[in-house]
């Protein structure tokens, strides 16, 4: 987690929740490259124009993810779930538009440059389409400069999709800066703030530093507000030394965790593992702690119809042992296939984010009743309903009142 010491989480400190979230850091500021624009062309057979990344038989997809676990993170399994999802597509179901679905990933580590170097090849060397599933708000954040401007020049007009960007941070959904940039996941920070709307409550604001040394003094110090609850906007490896360092200095707040810190990845990271004592004892630790929701429990909802094809799904194409992140790796599949199918008379990059935004209603399989994605050229952020949840010790989630809205 090296990108982790380099960048720097904002929190508000309230006398009955305090909030810690992650805000963008410097790194890697994109430099102008190559034209990455394109002529569309028809391609014989297939009708209407097409963009970089398609030929007759396939439709090229880009995604940097930190493949190899060099930063501790879990979030590989989301790209494992994706390739496992478009290989059943094009073995099932064809393809979309007459074409497979190719997707090329590249390991960034979890940093921006990383990020940025790897987006840059598969931009300008293997000419994808379009990008999709970025992670993690500081690493995006050059990247998105790139993608939205890739000559540096200040015009957008060349950009290139920056599909469904998974950080939840509220800034993706500025259309102006970011054109070509469509987000997937609410603000995990909107609700509640918008729910502290009684400024008596805040008690101090301060940064945080996730170095341990400088976290454990900061928590102590949030502890010495009196603060009662403890809302939580942290990678799940932050979120997890929280835990711990909170439980040795025998402070026990309410815990409220955001959706970025999906309850499995985070009890894996404080039980140490993945074996089932492992996540028990993550799980007794999380017992009580509020969380939200908007995709079906790979837990609760096991023997539900749409997991079951899911577990279908990731068994017979290789995909990773169904769990949450898998969960949502196919709802973001689901969502990028729903776009492509909507551009299959014109498989250009302007004709993608078209698409995207033309999104109203789509439901992915995998989404609770009442949640759907709806766009538009001025909305370009997808999801902006979440189901608070009471984590429970078993790892179960118990559903607390009905969804709430996050816009």
């Amino acid at each position: 987690m090296a990108i982790l010491h380099k960048c720097f989480y904002s929190s508000l400190i309230i006398v009955s929740i305090t909030v810690l979230g992650a805000v963008a850091c410097g790194g890697g500021d994109s430099e102008p490259g190559p034209s990455t624009a394109a002529t569309p062309s028809p391609v014989p057979g297939r009708g209407g124009p097409h963009g970089p990344g398609v030929t007759e038989t396939e439709i090229r997809l880009g995604m940097t993810n930190d493949l190899s676990g060099s930063a501790d993170t879990p979030y590989s399994l989301i790209t494992a779930a994706i390739h496992a999802y478009f290989h059943k597509l094009n073995t099932e179901d064809g393809g979309v538009c007459g074409r497979k679905i190719n997707l090329l990933a590249e390991d960034d580590h979890y940093t921006p440059q990383g990020a940025l170097q790897t987006t840059r090849k598969l931009i300008e060397q293997d000419q994808v389409l379009a990008m999709i599933g970025a992670l993690g708000t500081p690493v995006h954040t050059p990247v998105a400069a790139y993608l939205n401007d890739p000559n540096g020049d200040g015009n957008t007009a060349d950009g290139i999709p920056d599909l469904f960007v998974s950080t939840g941070w509220s800034g993706w959904g500025d259309v102006t800066k970011y054109p070509w940039t469509i987000g997937y996941i609410p603000d995990y920070l909107r609700g509640v703030q918008e729910a502290v709307s009684n400024k008596e409550l805040v008690v101090s604001s301060q940064t945080v530093d996730p170095s341990p040394e400088s976290l454990k003094a900061q928590l102590l110090a949030t502890r010495d507000t009196g603060a009662e609850a403890v809302v939580l906007a942290l990678p799940p490896q932050v979120s997890a030394n929280i835990f711990k360092m909170a439980a040795a200095a025998g402070y026990s707040p309410k815990w409220l965790i955001s959706y970025v810190n999906s309850p499995s990845a985070l009890a894996r990271e404080i039980g140490g593992g993945t074996l089932a004592e492992q996540l028990l004892k993550g799980f007794e630790d999380l017992n009580g702690s509020i969380s939200t929701k908007y995709l079906l429990s790979a837990i609760d909802d096991a023997e539900a119809a749409p997991l079951q094809e899911h577990r279908r799904i990731m068994e017979t194409y290789g995909g990773p042992i169904v769990n949450t992140l898998t969960v949502y790796g196919q709802s973001l599949a689901e969502a990028v296939v729903e776009t492509l199918k909507r551009s299959c008379d014109s498989i250009t990059r302007e004709g993608v984010l078209h698409a995207a935004e033309s999104l109203q209603h789509f439901h992915s399989s995998l989404m609770l009743p009442g949640v759907e994605l709806n766009l538009g050229p001025k909305d370009h952020y997808a999801i902006q309903t979440l189901q608070p949840v009471e984590i429970q010790k078993d790892g179960t989630l118990k559903d607390l009142g009905d969804p709430v809205a996050v816009e």
